[in-house]
């Protein structure tokens, strides 16, 4: 059989060709037509045209002129080969080659590669053009494993001008036909990531590597695991260009979704916040691996299971957040509304956010065992002041949560009402400097006495000034909760705002509970005769602003004051049912 070419012609088109009466001559190799003679066949029909001419048909302009392939804006209006196997074949650092030798280097290198890429395949195969330095090909009737064998030499047989690499790379996936062009190259646009190692070849950028920049500068500043989860997270998918991003925290067997941001265009129903979950598929392979699973096409990936199969993820990477040695979350990224790649790059920028937050999850777990353990300190220490000052039983504790109660309502959060903490369990500390003569006294003191007892104000800031870790807020509390807003106090005589907030907030507290604790030489005032003193001392002892909010929170205070007397009255020694 003769066989004599003529270029430009797509098998999609061999109805096209019929109208010209010339296809039960001709059959389709790649891009070309090619005329086929059998020994008793006549020459081609005058009419058409001839062996080694181009048929001037109407699709001929949407061929890349570099190649002869089919554009992508054609490629993506032909109809459809059956399923089969698709493969995205990219030439390696073009823009390198372009630059420092020439564009007419790197085009001979594009040509080579989409000629031994026809050489490679069989004729049925529908071939384009994909971007600048990607060529697509989509071959019905083949497996992956079929495909990949007719490829494997491709990176060897095309000459490269690079010493340390091969000219062209490729990435493979299952074609199903039909309408499946776009889910089909971003599995083998992931699959090319792969092929490549560090993702310098893609389809969809990353963005500057100023942003990436930016957004390890920003990350790095979030030091509270909150800010982390909800501002890292959110730098993260904004960074990374996903729909959607997620942090869930194990519970034994099962996951708790508490985060969810989704693009406000798309509503993300799959996982409820708050709502527990089985632990299963990739998040169970994250978990047990310990190493972020990507799934590009999560509904036909075999390893989906639970919920993840019939929710609206198309695309999902899923990372574990690792603290004190175990797992005990996972941050996620996945796509709604399309496919989307996933190259190492992107990993990583994910699994820097949840090294993040779990060194500052490790670093909040730290803080709170260190201040456990040193408010156990402050407690006993505080404890046995009481003991040796006569003081009420539970004085400590109703002092200390009043003060933080108080706070709050105040506006005050986080270090601050820390130190307040700090100050009001050790307010008293420099009462060990006062003789138990003086301390114990049951009568009036002496002017003299009186000036020792106002003496343990500076001298218990003084001792605590020595104890590791302890805020300047907390000894600001300890100094200087016995001045008076009038300035009629001690030690320093400091008058309204000078006087530190936090000494402020913790001295009605303070002289709440001594009025309303029975004492050895006075009974205990009532609740609303302690709020009415408390309340004409506005303006002279207190802050008024700092009072007005205290007799607001009086009635709560108050319940909160008698379940201690309660509890305190059941601890005390000696007391039986």
């Amino acid at each position: 059989m003769v066989q004599r070419a003529l270029c430009g012609v797509e098998a999609a088109f061999s109805d096209s060709l019929d109208a010209r009466r010339v296809s039960s001559h001709y059959a389709v190799e790649h891009d070309r037509l090619v005329w086929r003679q059998p020994a008793a066949a006549p020459e081609p029909p005058a009419d058409s045209t001839g062996p080694g001419r181009c048929l001037m048909l109407p699709w001929r302009g949407q061929r890349d002129p570099l190649t002869g392939l089919w554009q992508r804006a054609a490629l993506e209006t032909l109809p459809q080969p059956g399923p089969g196997a698709l493969a995205l074949v990219a030439v390696n650092s073009l823009q390198h080659i372009n630059e420092e030798r020439s564009w007419k280097a790197g085009n001979r290198l594009i040509r080579a590669a989409a000629l031994h890429l026809r050489r490679a395949l069989p004729s049925t195969a529908l071939l384009a053009r994909w971007n600048g330095d990607t060529l697509l090909a989509v071959v019905p009737g083949l497996s992956l494993v079929g495909l990949d064998l007719r490829l494997c030499e491709l990176p060897r047989r095309v000459p490269t001008p690079l010493p340390d690499q091969p000219a062209v790379v490729y990435g493979l996936s299952e074609w199903r036909g039909g309408a499946d062009l776009s889910r089909a190259v971003t599995v083998a646009d992931h699959d090319l990531y792969l092929a490549k190692g560090a993702g310098e070849v893609s389809t969809q950028a990353l963005g500057e590597e100023r942003g990436l920049f930016d957004f390890s500068v920003e990350l790095a500043h979030l030091t509270d695991p909150e800010d982390i989860i909800r501002r890292g997270l959110r730098l993260t998918r904004q960074l990374l260009q996903f729909e959607g991003a997620i942090y869930t925290i194990l519970e034994g067997e099962s996951f708790r979704s508490v985060y969810q941001e989704t693009d406000p265009a798309l509503a993300f129903t799959t996982f409820e916040v708050g709502r527990l979950y089985p632990l299963t598929g990739l998040g169970l392979q994250a978990v047990r691996e310990r190493r972020t699973v990507v799934s590009v096409d999560l509904h036909n990936d075999p390893r989906t299971a639970g919920r993840a199969r019939t929710s609206q993820m198309r695309s999902l990477m899923v990372t574990p957040v690792e603290c004190g040695g175990r797992v005990v979350g996972m941050l996620g990224l996945f796509q709604i509304s399309t496919w989307r790649a996933m190259p190492p790059r992107v990993q990583r920028v994910l699994e820097l956010a949840a090294l993040r937050l779990g060194h500052a999850l490790e670093l909040k777990g730290a803080v709170s065992a260190v201040r456990r353990t040193l408010e156990g300190g402050l407690l006993g220490l505080g404890v046995a002041l009481e003991a040796r000052d006569l003081e009420t039983h539970g004085h400590t504790r109703r002092v200390v949560e009043a003060s933080v109660r108080l706070g709050q309502a105040l506006g005050l959060e986080g270090e601050t009402l820390d130190q307040l903490r700090q100050g009001a369990y050790l307010h008293d500390i420099g009462k060990l400097s006062i003789p138990d003569r003086i301390l114990l006294k049951p009568g009036r003191l002496t002017p003299e006495e009186w000036r020792a007892m106002q003496s343990h104000a500076l001298t218990g800031a003084s001792i605590a000034a020595h104890i590791p870790s302890l805020s300047a807020g907390a000894l600001r509390v300890i100094c200087s909760h016995h001045e008076r807003w009038d300035g009629q106090g001690y030690p320093e005589g400091l008058a309204g705002e000078q006087i530190p907030l936090l000494a402020r907030i913790f001295a009605i507290c303070d002289v709440y509970d001594a009025l309303t604790s029975e004492r050895p030489y006075k009974h205990a005032w009532t609740t609303q005769a302690a709020c009415a003193e408390i309340a004409a001392q506005a303006g002279r002892q207190f802050d008024p602003q700092v009072t007005e909010v205290f007799l607001r929170l009086s009635a709560s205070l108050s319940t909160f004051w008698d379940l201690h007397a309660e509890a305190a009255d059941l601890a005390r020694p000696g007391q039986t049912d």
